[in-house]
């Protein structure tokens, strides 16, 4: 098969690092995965640091179609990973007739419009990464024998990160002492990711407890409004907030807790990054993080915006290191069991090849 992957967004999130990990996995699976995306883009960059091949698609809409319509025809099948990515392929479908399948990522509803019902219409498959996402799709009107579940997946950390020289060395980049309790978070800092109610949690918390620090790892538009709510909540030496780091996953074996604060979240994979590294998590309840984080389980769970609640949350487990130990290790096998990305491909191929009729 050859399979054209569909994603020309301009940042790295949680969309194209799946976007990578699924074209990384078809290639070794025999598929033959091309990515389509920006130029300079860190997808672009990345997958060549994969050596996996990539096509150029303009930033602009009108260049997009434009070479999607051109070459859409050299491959059995296209893959969008991205709502921009679903209108091309839709606004281009009659031109070379390829079908196209899509992932969808986000827990908001699709607005109401006629390009919107048509591009649904249109796709051969709709893939959800939580099956909070389907139900929601399907009550917006996507036929169900259209939808599937196909949950996100992340790599096991490699051995040498989870040591305590490594967990020294990232608390030594970030200042922490040793004997802090560090409770980290990693978000682009975004409207649904509610940063503003985890700064809240952070007052409530080290109001209680003088022996913790909170870092958050991400940058984004509500930077500037988020420093300005740290200052005024008088957090500046309890928050860091560093901005962008590259790979920051390699920072969670130095957190004693990762805390998500999410209103919305489509099913939020840098949770189960969390549960690969063994680290507790203590999250709110937004979207499809409780099919990851499950009450008493894998996690703890607080409501959406109770910010003194995910902060019980988060003591609890500084509380209660036994209890963090058993659901931290209980998380982890559920990576393993249920969210490898040997899985995730397999599952994948399963639906192209159904598509393809092969």
């Amino acid at each position: 098969m050859r399979i054209l992957h569909l994603n020309n967004e301009k940042t790295w999130r949680g969309g194209e690092r799946q976007t990578l990990l699924l074209a990384a996995g078809l290639r070794e699976g025999g598929c033959v995965s091309v990515i389509g995306c920006r130029s300079g883009a860190p997808l672009h960059q990345k997958a060549e640091d994969e050596s996996l091949t990539t096509l150029p698609i303009p930033a602009n809409n009108p260049g997009a179609v434009l070479v999607l319509a051109r070459v859409a025809r050299d491959f059995d099948l296209i893959h969008c990973h991205t709502g921009r990515g679903h209108s091309l392929a839709a606004l281009t479908a009659g031109l070379h007739r390829t079908p196209f399948l899509v992932t969808r990522r986000v827990d908001f509803l699709p607005g109401r419009g006629w390009f919107n019902r048509y591009k649904f219409r249109r796709a051969a498959r709709v893939i959800c990464i939580s099956r909070f996402i389907a139900d929601q799709l399907a009550g917006w009107g996507v036929p169900k024998e259209r939808l599937a579940v196909i949950p996100s997946t992340v790599p096991l950390p490699d051995a040498n990160l989870l040591t305590p020289e490594h967990r020294e060395a990232v608390r030594a980049r970030l200042g922490v002492a040793p004997d802090v309790k560090l409770i980290g978070n990693i978000a682009a800092l975004v409207g649904h990711k509610d940063h503003a109610t985890l700064l809240r949690t952070a007052k409530a918390l080290t109001g209680r407890r003088s022996d913790v620090r909170f870092v958050i790892l991400g940058d984004g538009e509500l930077k500037k409004k988020l420093l300005s709510l740290r200052h005024e909540l008088g957090l500046e030496e309890k928050v860091l907030m560093p901005g962008f780091v590259p790979q920051a996953e390699q920072c969670l074996p130095a957190f004693d807790v990762f805390a998500m604060s999410s209103c919305m979240e489509g099913l939020g994979s840098i949770v189960l990054d969390a549960f690969a590294a063994g680290v507790p998590v203590a999250a709110t309840a937004g979207g499809g993080l409780p099919e990851l984080v499950r009450q008493g389980e894998t996690g703890l769970l607080a409501t959406v915006g109770d910010a003194p609640a995910l902060a019980d949350a988060i003591n609890c487990l500084l509380e209660n290191p036994a209890l963090a130990s058993e659901l931290s290790s209980k998380a982890k096998r559920l990576v393993e069991a249920e969210y490898s990305v040997a899985r995730m491909v397999g599952r994948y191929q399963a639906v192209y090849e159904k598509i393809l009729g092969r």
